[in-house]
């Protein structure tokens, strides 16, 4: 059915972001400010609710929503699409969006006018992303994303901050030039922008750079650089939508425009073969080498960032596994993701409220006066190691079946992933609320209500979606990938099982081990001392950081081009032959791919 009503969803967060800053007044003082923006995010969410809940109520229906803007411009023209994919994504990225933003109003001290106004045009963004429906529109909403989001990252405005966003953007306008190239190599090969399918003219580039450029958007390994430094530099409730939702598009690209390929249906090919075995790979690489650096850190939110990469690396697996089986694991793990990861940094936020620190030697103790956030810590905490009942257990189960019945090896190393996720989550839980109480700590109190209650939200929803887990995945994981598999033999998952409960323990059990290993070995440090000089196991991940790497290889290209200007007569004709020249090599290189 045609409907405005995707248009109205769009549109209405930038003309809250344009109201907020036409009518609040940077005159005001912060209690005249806050009143104002309160009476905007209850606005927001009023409208979004009902526009995203008709929507949800035309696809129960088993209607596809299609909205066209300026339709007669071919090339430009806004064209949006809702169906059961689109749908679960704009409801989550919103409810997320909300629990962010009530957060906001204690954390945020200044700046608020710039703050709310860029959180409501990350909102629009999103929901035109995961409602577009060909990759142009795909594409320059998630470039809108991505430069509103580079404004929140660096909203302290400290040296941290500026660089933290500085790599973030530059990395990020590297995976969106990869995606855009894949754009025009599916336009010139197709003449449309709906998807990327694998053809005998440029069908093979098109979506491998496409997936580099998905890579880079989800932070996956070893394109991940940005997100350790972006997450501790952003403000925490900035850093659980990053993680909650933003790094997510990278992978509803991925299934939205690619999995088609992998799609079991399909004649099997061995370009599908290889696409299939690099998502893979690099989703095992995620997992495990995430997993490892989080164990190593010391700093609570850069511990987090690095989670964001190995959960991640679940999702990755999942669809790059091809069945709907790995494609129901895969989408039910990203929503699930965006729940306990959201709620994890909106914790460690409270923490870091309270305390002024985020660094692990620093803490302790804080159970006592912080017992809201110890309890929502604790079930996210839980929830991101697979510990039934709650939710994140009901993804890695449909994973685990799905990773089984592709290769032994993949559940095994899910397991393991698993047991170090709990490892780690042992060490944040220890040294920052049961360790020895630190005397600078004495007066630190529970953060403000305001704060509390999407935290509290948040930890209900890890509850209820763990406990619900087979009407979750009968009713809205199959639901939302009805369109792209069929969904039959999903039905057959049985969650309460005696197996569930043998893996349940088996993971509790090599975390502990891990751990204690771990400890006695100085690896992830045990007193204050080892903190601040380095465990081995920091100075390894220094020396095989992928930092080292993309500067070296920057320090190569900078002495070619010193080299290059060394030898270059700066004369003009000269210059733009060269320019001239090297257009025609990249043609008729071109022309050849595309033969």
């Amino acid at each position: 059915m045609n409907s405005n009503l995707p248009l109205v969803t769009v549109i209405i967060p930038f003309l809250l972001a344009i109201i907020t800053v036409s009518f609040v007044k940077e005159r005001f003082n912060r209690a005249q400010q806050l009143r104002l923006i309160m009476g905007i995010i209850f606005i927001a969410a009023m409208v979004m609710a009902c526009l995203l809940g008709l929507m949800l109520f035309e696809i129960l229906k088993g209607n596809t929503i299609q909205c066209a803007f300026l339709p007669q411009m071919t090339t430009f023209g806004l064209r949006l699409q809702v169906d059961g994919l689109s749908i679960v994504m704009a409801l989550v990225g919103f409810l997320l969006w909300l629990a962010v933003s009530i957060y906001s109003i204690s954390y945020i001290k200044t700046d608020l006018v710039r703050y709310y106004s860029l959180l409501l045009i990350v909102l629009g963004t999103v929901q035109g992303t995961v409602l577009a429906k060909d990759l142009i529109i795909f594409y320059v909403f998630l470039e809108m994303t991505a430069v509103a989001t580079y404004f929140l990252i660096i909203h302290r405005g400290s040296i941290d901050a500026l660089q933290a966003g500085y790599k973030y953007i530059l990395m990020t306008l590297v995976g969106a030039f990869l995606i855009f190239l894949s754009i025009i190599l599916v336009y010139v090969d197709t003449g449309s922008y709906e998807v990327i399918v694998a053809t005998k003219s440029g069908g093979l580039i098109a979506p491998v750079l496409f997936l580099l450029g998905c890579f880079v958007k989800a932070g996956a390994v070893p394109l991940h650089t940005w997100l350790p430094d972006a997450h501790p530099a952003a403000p925490s409730p900035v850093s659980a939508f990053l993680s909650g939702m933003m790094i997510k598009i990278g992978a509803y690209g991925i299934i939205r425009f690619v999995f088609p390929i992998l799609n079991f249906d399909l004649p099997a090919t061995n370009f599908r073969e290889l696409l299939s075995l690099l998502i893979i790979s690099v989703g095992i690489a995620s997992m495990l080498i995430g997993v490892i650096l989080a164990l190593a850190q010391t700093d609570v939110k850069r511990l987090l960032a690095y989670h964001s990469i190995s959960q991640m690396g679940y999702i990755l697996l999942g669809i790059g596994l091809g069945t709907e089986l790995g494609l129901a694991g895969g989408l039910y793990h990203l929503l699930n993701h965006a729940m306990f990861k959201g709620l994890l940094f909106l914790c460690m936020g409270a923490v870091i409220y309270s305390t002024g620190t985020r660094k692990l030697d620093e803490l302790g103790g804080l159970w006592k006066k912080m017992p809201i956030t110890t309890s929502t810590c604790i079930i996210a905490a839980l929830a991101i190691s697979g510990i039934p009942p709650f939710n994140g257990f009901a993804s890695k189960k449909v994973l685990a079946e799905a990773a089984a019945n592709y290769n032994f090896v993949l559940k095994f190393i899910m397991m393991v992933t698993a047991a170090l996720t709990f490892a780690s989550f042992l060490k944040l839980m220890g040294y920052t609320f049961f360790g020895k109480p630190q005397k600078q700590l004495i007066t630190v109190k529970e953060v403000p209500l305001l704060m509390q209650l999407p935290m509290i939200v948040l930890a209900i929803l890890c509850v209820l979606l763990g406990i619900n887990a087979q009407f979750v995945l009968n009713r809205f994981i199959v639901f939302a990938i009805a369109g792209l598999v069929q969904t039959r033999s999903i039905l057959k998952i049985e969650f309460w099982t005696q197996g569930m409960v043998m893996d349940s323990l088996l993971t509790i059990i090599l975390g502990f081990v891990a751990y204690i290993m771990a400890l006695k070995l100085g690896l992830i440090g045990r007193e204050k001392k080892e903190f601040k000089m380095g465990s081995p196991m920091l100075k390894l991940s220094k020396y095989f950081s992928m930092d080292r790497i993309y500067c070296s290889i920057a320090r190569l290209i900078d002495k070619l081009c010193v080299k290059l200007d060394s030898i270059q007569p700066r004369n003009l004709n000269i210059h733009l032959s060269w320019v001239i020249l090297t257009l025609i090599a990249l043609f008729v290189t071109l022309f050849f791919v595309m033969a």
